[in-house]
């Protein structure tokens, strides 16, 4: 059988003359930036307790109690990211229970159990109230002087600690809508400081608070003072911060 190489050759080189002329073509097609992707909706649930406020959150008509949450034109309550902050270690359980109910509605829900919304990561002393077992022992605290840590004769645990103020740096971006509901049973005082430090109004619409005025010591002037000239701050960057005061 005799081979012809000549044809071989002509064969393997136009192939080669083919490819490499498609290469071209295909280098000059118009560049087509990538879509950003759109926006995010996320809610940040900082003092989560058995994600009573999420159930509030989403409009549920057997939530504990009724409040509407804010939200941009563009997505509904049930597409928000949301993420839920509980120290006490008693509500993990339940903690995970609706991480698993709402996942398998298609709600995205991120949990923080047995951490601390903190000024630093580390880990921090945390005082459990033992004693409003009717009210979900909502007088937890990081604070040694809450009048139900004092109650519960606690001497303290140590937990996971976050800076709150990074982890939403780090997680969100300035297009995203993103509102934070904070009742940290006192640790407002440092924490909303804090986010001022931080540039924290550069990714935050909506800051809820509730404030625990009761938990300082009497003399603790100053702490008072400076949050709210953090409050002042955050609301002329921009940040809206309206009245927030739920029974859970």
């Amino acid at each position: 059988m005799v081979i012809n190489t000549t044809n071989i050759v002509s064969f393997v080189f136009f192939t080669v003359s083919v490819v490499l002329l498609l290469a071209t073509f295909n280098s000059h097609k118009p560049y087509k930036p990538q879509q950003p992707d759109r926006p995010r909706y996320i809610f940040v649930d900082l003092g989560a307790n058995r994600a009573d406020s999420l159930e509030t959150f989403l409009g549920h008509q057997e939530a504990k109690f009724a409040y509407e949450f804010p939200r941009p034109d563009w997505a509904t309550h049930d597409e928000a990211e949301i993420y839920l902050f509980e120290a006490n270690p008693h509500f993990n359980a339940a903690l995970v229970e609706v991480k698993e109910r709402y996942h398998a509605l298609g709600i995205k829900i991120t949990i923080f159990p047995s951490t601390v919304v903190d000024v630093k990561d580390g880990t921090r002393t945390f005082y459990l109230d033992t004693v409003n077992v009717e009210h979900d022992f909502w007088g937890s605290s990081t604070r040694p002087s809450h009048p139900d840590a004092i109650a519960s004769e606690n001497n303290g645990t140590e937990l996971s600690a976050i800076n709150i103020s990074r982890w939403l740096l780090m997680n969100t971006l300035p297009r995203d809508f993103v509102v934070v509901k904070m009742d940290i049973e006192g640790a407002e005082y440092e924490v909303i400081p804090h986010m001022v430090e931080m540039g924290v109004w550069k990714v935050l619409d909506y800051l809820l608070v509730e404030w625990h005025q009761g938990v300082l010591k009497e003399d603790d002037v100053s702490s008072v003072e400076k949050a709210k000239l953090a409050q002042d701050v955050l609301i002329n960057k921009g940040v809206h911060m309206p009245t927030y005061d739920s029974p859970a």
